[in-house]
C-alpha cells in the first residue's frame, strides 16, 4: 500500500515541479510549502532586486502585488477561490535600471493551512505591443515627407491594430500551451483518485480535480481560439501587403487609383474582421444591415478600405469603454444611381462648431491625432467620384458617417 500511494505522489510532484506556470503551496502565515521549477524561475530576480530571503511568499508578494497578501489573509477559513487570473503590474531593479513587469495571479484556498497560488509572467506581450506603437512613432518623427508619413502611419496603424492583436493572442495561447502534459496528468488522477485523496486528503483530492478540469477546459477554448485567429490572420497580411505596395507608389510618385469592379458587402466584411479584435476588446455591439446584391462600383479596393477603417477606428475610439450602451451599426442601401453606407456609433458625438472642422487638413480632437485621416478618407471618396460627410445631435448622442457612391 505504500508503495501505490508514494507513486502517485512522486509523479505528482514531478509534474507540477515542472509545470509551465509558476505554482506554490502555502500556509496561513506565508511559508512556503512547495514551488515548482517555473515558480523559483520567476521569482528568484525578485528576491535578488529587493534582497528577500526566507522560505516566506507573503513578503515577494508584497512588492509584486501587496494587494494580494491582504486578499489572501482577509478571506474567510473556507476553502474556495480567493481570485482568478488577476493582473498585476510591478518595477523591478537590474542594477541602475527599473523595468516594468506583468505578472497574471489564480489563488485558491483548498483548506485554513494550505492555499495554492498560480503566477507567471507575460510581460513580453506588454513590451511587444508597446514596440509596435513605439516604432511607429518613430517613423513620423523621422519621415521628410509628412504627408507621405502621415498616410503611411494611418494605412500601417489601421491594419497592424488588427494582425498584432491576433498575432499577440496566438503567441499568448501557444506559450501556455501545454496539451500532452495536461491531458496525461488529468488521466492520471483520474484514475488515482482514491490514492490521492489518501495521500492530500479530499479537499486537495478535489481540489486538485477542480483545477485540472478548469485547466483542461481552457485548453480546448484556446486551441479553438488559434484556429479562428489564424484565418483571420492570413486575411490581414495579405491586405497589409496591399497597402504597402500602395505606400510604395506614393514614394515612386505613381499614386494612380487601380480601380477595379468591388462589392462592397465583401470589403465592409474584410474591414470588421481586421477591426474585431478592438471591437470585442471594447464589448462592442455590431449589427450589419446589408443587401446581397448590392451593384457593384468602380473603385480601388484598397483606398476604400482604408476609408473605411478609419471611420470604424474613430467610431471604436468615440465609444466610452465603461459606457452602458455601446453600439455601432452599418447600414448598406442602393437608391437611384447611388449606393448610400451609413456607420453609426454610440460614442461622445459632438456639436456643430467642431462637426464644421472635422475634414480640416490639421484638425483633430484626439491627444496623440494629426488631423489627417479624415481629411485623407474625404480625398480618396471624391477621387471616387463620391461624398462623405459626418453628422451629430450634440455630445453624448453619437455620430453617423454617410458615404455615397455613384453606380
Amino acid at each position: 500500500m505504500e508503495n501505490q500511494i508514494s507513486r502517485p505522489d512522486h509523479k505528482l510532484i514531478t509534474v507540477m515541479r515542472h509545470a509551465p506556470t509558476g505554482l506554490a503551496e502555502i500556509d496561513k502565515t506565508g511559508k512556503i510549502t512547495f514551488l515548482n521549477a517555473k515558480g523559483e524561475s520567476l521569482l528568484k530576480p525578485i528576491r535578488i532586486a529587493n534582497n528577500i530571503n526566507g522560505n516566506n511568499f507573503y513578503p515577494l508578494l508584497e512588492t509584486i502585488a501587496p494587494v494580494i497578501v491582504k486578499k489572501i489573509k482577509d478571506s474567510s477559513d473556507d476553502a474556495g477561490n480567493i481570485l482568478t487570473d488577476e493582473l498585476h503590474c510591478f518595477s523591478i531593479s537590474f542594477g541602475e535600471e527599473r523595468v516594468e513587469r506583468y505578472f497574471n495571479f489564480t489563488v485558491i484556498k483548498i483548506s485554513p493551512h494550505s492555499i495554492i497560488i498560480g503566477f507567471d509572467d507575460i510581460t513580453d506581450n506588454h513590451l511587444k505591443e508597446k514596440a509596435i506603437t513605439e516604432l511607429i512613432a518613430d517613423k513620423a518623427a523621422a519621415q521628410g515627407k509628412y504627408e507621405i508619413a502621415s498616410n503611411v502611419l494611418h494605412d500601417i496603424g489601421n491594419a497592424v491594430v488588427g494582425f498584432s492583436s491576433h498575432i499577440n493572442r496566438i503567441r499568448r495561447i501557444l506559450e501556455h500551451n501545454n496539451s500532452d502534459n495536461l491531458q496525461k496528468l488529468s488521466e492520471f488522477f483520474t484514475t488515482r483518485r482514491p490514492a490521492l485523496a489518501q495521500v492530500f486528503g479530499e479537499l486537495k483530492a478535489e481540489a486538485i480535480m477542480n483545477m485540472l478540469a478548469g485547466i483542461t477546459g481552457s485548453q480546448q477554448k484556446d486551441q479553438e481560439e488559434i484556429g479562428r485567429s489564424t484565418k483571420e490572420q492570413l486575411n490581414i497580411v495579405n491586405h497589409v501587403q496591399e497597402i504597402l505596395n500602395i505606400q510604395r507608389q506614393y514614394l515612386t510618385g505613381h499614386t494612380a487609383l487601380e480601380k477595379k469592379p468591388t462589392d462592397l458587402r465583401s470589403l465592409i466584411n474584410d474591414c470588421m474582421a481586421m477591426s474585431y479584435a478592438s471591437i470585442e476588446k471594447r464589448s462592442i455591439t455590431i449589427s450589419l444591415d446589408i443587401p446581397r446584391n448590392l451593384p457593384l462600383i468602380n473603385a480601388d479596393r484598397t483606398r476604400l478600405m482604408q476609408v473605411l477603417l478609419n471611420v470604424l477606428k474613430n467610431s471604436i475610439e468615440a465609444i466610452d469603454i465603461n459606457s452602458d450602451a455601446k453600439r455601432i451599426s452599418v447600414i448598406v442601401r442602393a437608391k437611384k444611381n447611388l449606393i448610400v453606407v451609413q456607420v453609426h456609433d454610440s460614442g461622445h458625438g459632438f456639436d456643430q462648431a467642431t462637426g464644421n472642422q472635422l475634414f480640416v487638413r490639421g484638425f483633430t480632437t484626439k491627444a496623440s491625432g494629426t488631423g489627417l485621416g479624415l481629411a485623407n478618407c474625404k480625398s480618396i471618396i471624391e477621387s471616387h467620384e463620391g461624398t462623405i460627410n459626418i453628422s451629430s445631435d450634440g455630445f453624448g448622442k453619437g455620430a453617423t458617417t454617410t458615404i455615397e457612391f455613384k453606380t
